[in-house]
């Protein structure tokens, strides 16, 4: 009786400890992904080369670079199937909590030949419109998808509406995001181009301006241009500065020759007797990332309408510029067929060259 006792005692505890595991894995799989930039790749030609989904940065771009390197030619080109399992596998990857840009770039110089055989579709025109609405329905990690395709048309390639076709329902936007171009020259401007763009979209240039905390209800001005005088200024930041809760805010923010994410209201982190304001993604009106080399500090005078320069106020001691990078997962998708023939090194480099512009820029969380 005595040994039952015991058997069922550690019975109980092996079930504990299992079930204490499983709860464990449970809980690590609601953990989301570090944040970062992720990137995968699939080269395509009778069968798939996958690299799964890692993060890209200077020390792991070697790794990318490597497999590209190590990609090799043959017959076939399962395209449709390429694009497929590459949207698949992020939609199977754990997702960062601020990831913002799903994207998928596809390089090919040809038809597809075979990828119905590979799943089970009836026909090649099947799997395409089947892939063709992921691209545009599916959201993963909340996120469209932003489709990308670039197409240089190979000699053997006689339907040429077929091949644009291709590279159309390849892409989220026939518009925007489609490139045939005729040569590898070319193509290797639009994978720069591609890989610049994407960078951008998960980049916040933000300026933070640090100021002494200031008489509530006094209206303030920044002013980012070379002038003597607020009133002649074309290009600043206007608000009016009120405390909340111990907090310094600016309302009723008004912004001249410029544009920002942060809108009218913004909250202030204290910083002693300073408050510190940040403006997300601070830009001119043609988009291009606002210099403070210039900017001053005014506060207006009621009686006299007048603007007053804060002479202790200088650039480079109370503005930063700050590059904010939020997640971004992207699946590059490469054309390795035979009849790439000499161009297949030309892509190989052009595809290492996407990879080294998104590892240089996208590097965390950069300050100047």
């Amino acid at each position: 009786m005595k040994k039952q006792v015991l058997s069922v005692a550690l019975l109980l505890a092996l079930t504990l400890s299992v079930c204490t595991s499983c709860n464990k894995h449970e809980n690590d799989d609601n953990i989301p992904a570090p944040s970062g930039l992720y990137l995968g790749v699939v080269g395509f030609n009778d069968q798939l080369y996958t690299m799964d989904l890692g993060l890209l940065n200077n020390s792991t771009k070697h790794n990318f670079e490597a497999f590209v390197d190590n990609l090799t030619m043959q017959n076939g080109t399962i395209l449709y199937h390429a694009v497929n399992v590459g949207i698949e596998k992020m939609a199977r990857a754990k997702k960062p909590a601020d990831l913002i840009d799903v994207s998928v770039v596809t390089f090919t110089d040809g038809l597809d030949q075979g990828s119905y055989v590979m799943s089970n579709f009836n026909s090649g025109a099947e799997y395409l419109t089947a892939v063709n609405s992921r691209i545009l329905n599916e959201k993963i990690g909340g996120q469209a998808i932003s489709a990308y395709s670039i197409g240089v048309r190979g000699s053997d390639v006689v339907n040429v509406d077929d091949f644009r076709n291709n590279l159309e329902k390849l892409s989220s936007d026939p518009q925007h995001n489609v490139f045939e171009v005729n040569s590898m020259s070319e193509a290797s401007e639009k994978f720069a181009e591609i890989a610049q763009q994407l960078y951008n979209q998960s980049t916040y240039y933000n300026v933070t301006l640090r100021l002494p905390a200031q008489e509530p209800g006094v209206v303030i001005r920044f002013t980012f241009d070379d002038v003597q005088n607020a009133a002649q200024s074309q290009c600043y930041i206007q608000g009016t500065y009120v405390r909340n809760g111990g907090l310094g805010q600016l309302t009723d923010i008004q912004y001249v020759g410029l544009e920002s994410l942060t809108g009218t209201t913004t909250i202030s982190a204290p910083d002693g007797i300073f408050d510190v304001f940040s403006f997300k993604n601070l830009n001119d009106l043609q988009g291009n990332q606002i210099s403070t080399s210039f900017v001053k500090l005014w506060s207006l005078i009621p009686a006299t309408n007048q603007w007053q320069v804060n002479s202790e106020f200088t650039p480079s001691g109370n503005t930063e510029i700050v590059d904010e990078y939020k997640s971004a997962m992207i699946m590059l998708v490469l054309d390795c067929s035979s009849s790439l023939g000499n161009d297949f090194t030309s892509m190989k480099t052009a595809a290492n060259q996407f990879i080294e512009t998104l590892s240089g820029n996208y590097n965390g969380r950069r300050r100047r």
